[in-house]
């Protein structure tokens, strides 16, 4: 067991990266983030960050030397520098989940060899073979890049034969690898957080049920309105890939859930997420503590869910007309700011938690908080059964 205070080194100075320090730092530990941005959220809170590319060994070499135990925020690094940290340092969750997350097909091919739902799928690389996958699967499909794809980066749904035709038009003269997915008829898409530690002990959280907007996530409801059969083969599902992929830390494993009620294994994050930040709130043990308990070797418990919750992100663009007074006097409603220094219009630059004494009560104020952040006349989405 890593004991305070030793220190955490995270590749990836993001607001996952932030949030996490805070846990460590209430738990006594010290931390050392590496990102090339000098502005990260992280950086505010480390004891040190390092500025420098992903690609710099040096950089690689300085956590290495300062960390007791190392974690990484998000996927887009190269598995060979984490590997190279491995022979040096504790690394978790490790580079061999992170070669399967980062990149599409060898996600979806893994998860069915080892026996667990995907979409029926694809892989294309030109436009001759996109065009016959378009055939084979039937529009409307989701097309997706093999990499470097999240918040909605990479993702294009195809539903009419023109629409098709203009995606294929539009591609330049080197067509990198995408996956075409059939597109299901959903009754609503749910996610659950898992937590393994080295001696194989898995935790899990509440599902919670996810609302995207132009394939970003905009808002997450917990406990996800979802039958009990459901929520138990979702979470029961994702202990066991967690396991299957030996893997020790967090887990977030998206799914959808088809009208019929069978649900299927989207993507796989190998961190903290965003559909997690409820637990901060929400939660006797957030999933950022759950994290460092996980990598450190300290014991946990299973996670008590304390009130119904919802949880809104704020992007740039909501920033605009947000009132931040008016928002933070509202009883029940916590506001999470990351302290992003560069505001884009879909970039996520904080969230809400919203916390109720039912459910009821939660859904009643999602409205308030939509018109408020400038997504007036918003509705309140609904599993589709």
């Amino acid at each position: 067991m890593i004991s305070p205070p030793g220190t955490i080194g995270i590749i990836g100075g993001g607001q996952l990266g932030m949030m996490a320090i805070r846990e460590a730092q209430r738990m006594g530990y010290r931390s050392i983030v590496w990102d090339p941005d000098p502005t990260c959220p992280a950086g505010r809170l480390a004891d040190l960050t390092i500025t420098a590319p992903w690609d710099d060994f040096r950089a690689a070499e300085q956590l290495a030397s300062g960390a007791d135990v190392v974690t990484f925020e998000f996927e887009h690094i190269s598995p060979d520098t984490v590997a190279w940290l491995e022979e040096r340092k504790q690394v978790y969750p490790g580079s061999p989940i992170l070669k399967v997350s980062q990149h599409r097909r060898v996600e979806k091919s893994e998860l069915r060899q080892r026996g667990f739902p995907v979409v029926d799928f694809e892989v294309a690389g030109s436009r001759q073979e996109l065009a016959a996958s378009f055939r084979r699967l039937g529009l409307p499909v989701v097309v997706k890049t093999a990499t470097a794809g999240y918040d909605g980066k990479g993702q294009t749904v195809l539903k009419s034969e023109s629409e098709s035709e203009a995606f294929l038009a539009a591609l330049g003269s080197t067509v990198p690898e995408y996956v075409v997915e059939r597109f299901l008829d959903l009754a609503c898409e749910i996610s659950v957080l898992v937590v393994r530690e080295a001696d194989g002990t898995v935790i899990s959280f509440p599902v919670a049920e996810n609302e995207h907007r132009e394939n970003i996530l905009a808002t997450t409801v917990v406990p996800a309105r979802v039958p009990p059969e459901i929520s138990d083969e979702a979470v029961r599902m994702s202990r066991e890939i967690i396991e299957s992929f030996d893997m020790i830390g967090v887990l977030c494993v998206e799914m959808f859930v088809t009208r019929e009620g069978t649900v299927i294994v989207n993507e796989l994050a190998p961190r903290p997420h965003n559909s997690g930040h409820y637990s901060l709130d929400a939660c006797d043990i957030s999933q950022f503590e759950a994290l460092v308990r996980a990598i450190c070797g300290v014991p946990f418990h299973v996670p008590q869910l304390l009130a119904p919750c919802a949880m809104v992100n704020l992007l740039g663009r909501n920033l605009d007309s947000l009132v931040l007074e008016t928002l933070m006097e509202i009883p029940g409603v916590k506001l999470h700011l990351y302290g992003k220094r560069r505001r884009e219009a879909k970039r996520k630059m904080g969230h809400v938690t919203i916390l109720g004494s039912t459910q009821e009560d939660v859904l009643v104020m999602l409205p308030k908080i939509y018109d408020l952040i400038g997504d007036t006349g918003r509705q309140v989405s609904t599993p589709q059964w």
